[in-house]
C-alpha cells in the first residue's frame, strides 16, 4: 500500500491535490494491516518534515512584524501598519495549520499531557459554545447523556474531534439549517457517543476515503481534519467511525472510548 498524489477538480473549476491510496488487493489482512501502519508512519513523518522545515521562516516572519508594528514610523502611516497586521494574521493562521500538520504524528499525540475527562461535561460544553454562536442560531442540538461517564485523555484535543464533527454536520448543511443528536452510554468497559444529523450525508464514492490525510471534497478544505481527529481517538485506544445514516437522510459519528476506573477530572 503505498500514497500517490491525485489531482481533483473542485465546484469553481480548480483543481486539489489530493492524496490516495494503492493497494494490492492479493495482500492477505496481515500484510494489509501492516502497509496501513507504514502508511500511516509515512505520512507522520512527512507531515512533521515540512511542518518543521515551514515553521522555521515562519517564526522569523512573525517576529519581524510584530517588531514592525511597534515601530513609530509604520505607526504613523495606517496603510502600511495594516498591511503589517494582515501579514501577521495570515502568518498566525499558517502556524496554526502546521500545528494541525504535527498532530498527525502519533508521537506528538503521546505527549499530552492526560487527565480524566467528564465526557458528559464536555459535551455539553460544546454544544454551549454552538449555541452562543448567532452564526448557528438554525442548527439543533439535542443531547441524551448518561452521568458518570469518564474516559482518560487530553480534554482540549478531545473537546476539538467533538468541535469538528459538529462543524462537519453544519458546513453540509443546506443553508446551515439543521439538527444535529448526540447520544452518549456507557456499557460494560467503554464509553460510546453518537452523533447523528439530519443532513444530506456522505457520497459513496467518498466514503471510503474521508480518513485519508489531504483528501478532501472542499474547496477551502486542507483534508487533514478527520485524520487528526482518527489519530486523537486511537491514541486514547478508542475507534472513531463515520458512515451514513442508515434510516434516514444524514451522518453517523460512532465513537467508542476505554472508559476510566476514576471519577476524578480536572477542570
Amino acid at each position: 500500500m503505498w500514497p500517490f498524489l491525485k489531482k481533483q477538480p473542485t465546484k469553481n473549476g480548480n483543481t486539489k491535490t489530493q492524496i490516495e491510496l494503492n493497494q494490492d488487493k492479493s495482500l492477505d489482512q496481515t500484510e494489509g494491516n501492516q502497509s496501513t501502519d507504514d502508511y500511516h508512519k509515512a505520512i507522520g513523518k512527512m507531515s512533521a518534515f515540512f511542518a518543521h522545515e515551514i515553521r522555521n521562516p515562519l517564526t522569523s516572519i512573525i517576529g519581524f512584524t510584530q517588531v514592525l508594528e511597534r515601530d513609530e514610523t509604520v505607526k504613523s502611516d495606517p496603510n502600511v501598519s495594516n498591511y503589517i497586521s494582515i501579514i501577521k494574521d495570515e502568518a498566525l493562521k499558517m502556524e496554526l495549520l502546521i500545528q494541525e500538520l504535527l498532530s498527525l504524528s502519533n508521537t506528538h499525540l503521546h505527549q499530552d499531557n492526560l487527565s480524566i475527562i467528564d465526557v458528559k461535561l464536555s459535551i455539553n460544553k460544546v454544544i454551549h459554545l454552538f449555541e452562543m454562536n448567532h452564526s448557528f442560531d438554525h442548527v439543533s442540538f439535542s443531547s441524551q447523556t448518561t452521568d458518570e461517564t469518564y474516559i482518560t485523555g487530553n480534554e482540549t484535543r478531545f473537546e476539538r474531534v467533538l468541535t469538528n464533527m459538529f462543524n462537519n454536520s453544519i458546513e453540509a448543511f443546506e443553508d446551515n439549517k439543521g439538527k444535529i443528536d448526540i447520544t452518549l452510554t456507557k456499557n460494560d468497559d467503554y464509553v460510546n457517543i453518537n452523533i447523528l444529523d439530519n443532513g444530506p450525508g456522505i457520497a459513496e464514492e467518498h466514503i471510503d476515503q474521508i480518513f485519508f490525510p489531504f483528501y478532501t471534497t472542499k474547496d477551502e478544505g486542507t483534508g487533514i481534519g478527520l485524520p487528526i481527529c482518527k489519530a486523537i481517538i486511537e491514541t486514547l485506544n478508542g475507534t472513531l467511525e463515520i458512515e451514513n445514516n442508515q434510516k434516514l437522510p444524514g451522518t453517523h459519528v460512532i465513537m467508542r472510548l476505554p472508559a476510566s476506573k476514576h471519577t476524578y477530572y480536572r477542570n
